[in-house]
């Protein structure tokens, strides 16, 4: 990867979705609170929306990034620290015992630290050694870096951006470490922004105005011995720059090609989110200022691209620590946009209807972020095509745990006014079964009187149940009473009480198919006799008796469409549009 192939990528970058940005505007403007209420905040939230293209944008796999490298210039006595600091600082970042490390674990964020030019061997085994050289050549007596220097941290950023990216990354936080790399980026930013070095270089880590004058002294003085061309940022890069501020430029471009939004730290940061913006000028509108240090070149940078920081608290650490800060306010943002009700949902009046921006629904794949990959889906889908009806079972046991998940499934289902009316009554006495088969079989001769001929005939040899064979039975109950005497949302259908209980053995169902697991519905028999045999109170109904065990095979079609009792109905005859419109009915 080197620079030209980094400007073909970002060339092809597109600006984020304008349509997912109104949409996101419009629901944000019609949140119960004044418009604009949340500041800046809010165009964040919308701005994330329309990068994501999600109608509801949401930050749940952060990943920071820390590039660490030495400059040649901290010979000039530029920074408080000597340079052998980075080393130090990258083993205590790695050891988790510096500021970002602990806003790091403390918001449950993965954090890489890369050496891609630290002078010295970095004494920790979890920094990520990519060292293209052992750190720049010092700036006021010449170029920082050769082209080869640049391509090749270029590359290293891009490829440890795409291997967290293909672990589902979905936000970038970007981080560096570098003593002296202040007085590198100031001087880019002079160049870039042709500007003087005087109103542009600030403190740095903490020295003193003395000290301020002299790092001045040589940053005019790298700009006059290098003569960079300003609109070519390539050119500024290689001359003023740092290994670290070239290795963020590769990982920030291949966030931009992925769609993922970048949180920009400080100065040395935001002057390598100006490389893309210069080449492609779309890419802007990916990056999120975190904060505006009290570095006067990072003000002018964030200017020049149009940036308007979350944070002005006169942070200067790096180490991607303001990045790390603004993250969960972020997380908020989207949560409010998400979680917090509408004028219409709360029924509240608006106030400010007629100025809200109203966007008129239009068709989105996916508007919001489904909680599902590809693959999980097909696999439900699969779940519910491969669910039987099963009569066949093997004497094996079911172990306690499997079958505790299958109930747990049964139990989360949903349910009217959150009502709940199940119980279930888990059967493994050999005689108890045997008893329930007997009352069984006795209603099966009952029920083929409902049939004559060959039909009835047909019914008698099919087989209904495997009460006997199955090692469980779970005997599902109904309690029409529970919920007290009025369950919200069941005022004019008073079976939904049956309804909800239908929708647990669903969920058991499925979830027994996905165990490996048969189960199979009885419902021949009279309520009286299982609530004799059960100790079932008079007033709770049961309503199902479910034989669950392992079984030989899942028949590829329904027992009963594979021996001609019935056909599955064509699934266009069975929806309908707006209105009943079937004419046979």
């Amino acid at each position: 990867m080197n620079r030209q192939e980094i400007e073909i990528i970002l060339n092809k970058v597109t600006p984020p979705s304008t349509p997912f940005r109104q949409r996101a505007q419009e629901r944000m403007d019609n949140l119960t609170k004044p418009l604009g209420s949340l500041g800046l905040l809010e165009n964040i939230v919308v701005q994330l929306a329309a990068i994501q293209r999600k109608i509801i944008p949401e930050l749940r796999k952060p990943h920071a990034l820390i590039f660490a490298a030495d400059h040649g210039v901290s010979e000039e006595h530029v920074s408080r620290y000597e340079d052998h600091v980075t080393e130090e600082m990258a083993v205590n970042i790695a050891m988790e015992t510096a500021v970002s490390s602990v806003l790091a674990r403390h918001n449950q964020i993965p954090l890489d630290i890369v050496d891609v030019g630290v002078k010295s061997v970095v004494r920790h085994p979890k920094v990520i050694v990519q060292k293209i050289r052992a750190g720049t050549h010092n700036i006021v007596y010449g170029p920082a870096m050769t082209s080869e220097d640049v391509d090749r941290a270029l590359h290293v950023g891009y490829e440890i951006a795409t291997e967290i990216i293909l672990r589902g990354t979905d936000v970038l936080i970007a981080g560096e470490l570098g003593i002296s790399n202040t007085t590198s980026s100031t001087a880019m930013a002079c160049a870039l922004l042709q500007r003087d070095p005087r109103e542009m270089t600030g403190m740095g880590s903490g020295i003193d105005d003395d000290h301020r004058m002299h790092k001045v002294n040589m940053i005019a003085q790298a700009l006059a011995v290098n003569q960079v061309d300003p609109e070519d940022y390539w050119d500024v890069l290689t001359k003023l720059g740092g290994l670290e501020i070239a290795a963020l430029v590769g990982a920030y471009t291949k966030a931009v090609e992925s769609g993922i939004p970048i949180i920009l730290d400080g100065l040395i940061t935001t002057v390598a989110a100006l490389g893309l913006v210069r080449v492609n000028a779309e890419c802007r509108q990916y990056f999120i200022a975190a904060h505006e240090s009290h570095e006067p070149s990072h003000q002018a940078l964030l200017t020049a691209m149009d940036l308007k920081p979350l944070l002005k608290w006169d942070m200067r650490l790096g180490e991607a620590s303001g990045a790390l800060l603004v993250f969960p306010l972020l997380q908020q943002g989207c949560a409010i946009l998400k979680e917090t009700a509408t004028f219409a949902d709360a029924r509240v009046s608006n106030p400010h209807a007629k100025e809200s921006l109203m966007v008129e629904p239009m068709p989105l794949e996916h508007p919001v972020r489904t909680d599902f990959s590809e693959s999980e889906r097909e696999s439900f889908y699969r779940v519910i095509m491969g669910r039987r009806d099963i009569r066949i079972y093997l004497p094996d046991p079911i172990p306690q745990v499997v079958l505790q998940r299958v109930l747990m499934a049964a139990h989360h289902a949903p349910s009217v006014g959150f009502m709940q009316p199940w119980n279930f009554i888990v059967i493994d006495n050999p005689d108890i079964k045997r008893r329930l088969h007997e009352v069984v079989e006795q209603q099966r001769v009952v029920a083929a009187q409902n049939y004559t001929d060959m039909r009835q005939l047909h019914y008698l040899r099919l087989k209904v149940e495997g009460l006997l064979e199955a090692p469980v039975t779970i005997c599902v109950t109904n309690d029409s009473h529970r919920g007290g005497p009025h369950v919200l949302g069941r005022n004019t259908i008073p079976e939904t009480d049956l309804m909800s209980t239908a929708c647990a053995i669903e969920n058991m169902w499925l979830a027994a198919r996905v165990e490996g697991l048969g189960m199979g519905w009885v419902s021949i028999f009279r309520k009286e006799d299982v609530r004799e045999i059960l100790g079932i109170p008079d007033h709770i109904d049961p309503i199902a008796l479910m034989t669950v065990g392992y079984t030989p095979y899942f028949p590829e079609i329904p027992l009963l469409e594979r021996v001609g009792w019935e056909q599955r109905r064509p699934f266009d005859d069975l929806v309908y549009f707006n209105r009943w419109s079937c004419s046979d009915h």
